[in-house]
């Protein structure tokens, strides 16, 4: 997995241009991280939010953006 699509993907969602992902808890941005082990995570910048990123959820990302492109 490469944080890279879903930077990109978070980008094309601010633009209105893919489905929009938000906190569940309080509707915010997230945004995203990769950690130590080459995870990648989405996390809230408002609250303590934060989820580990599954690789279905990756793959629609990717789909997305390879269509946005």
């Amino acid at each position: 997995m490469r944080i890279q699509y879903v930077s990109r993907y978070l980008t094309l969602m601010q633009e209105g241009l893919v489905p929009n992902l938000e906190c569940p808890i309080d509707q915010g941005l997230l945004s995203c991280n990769q950690d130590a082990e080459d995870n990648i995570y989405l996390y809230c910048l408002s609250c303590t939010y934060k989820t580990e990123l599954g690789i279905s959820k990756y793959d629609k990302m990717v789909k997305e953006v390879l269509r946005n492109i």
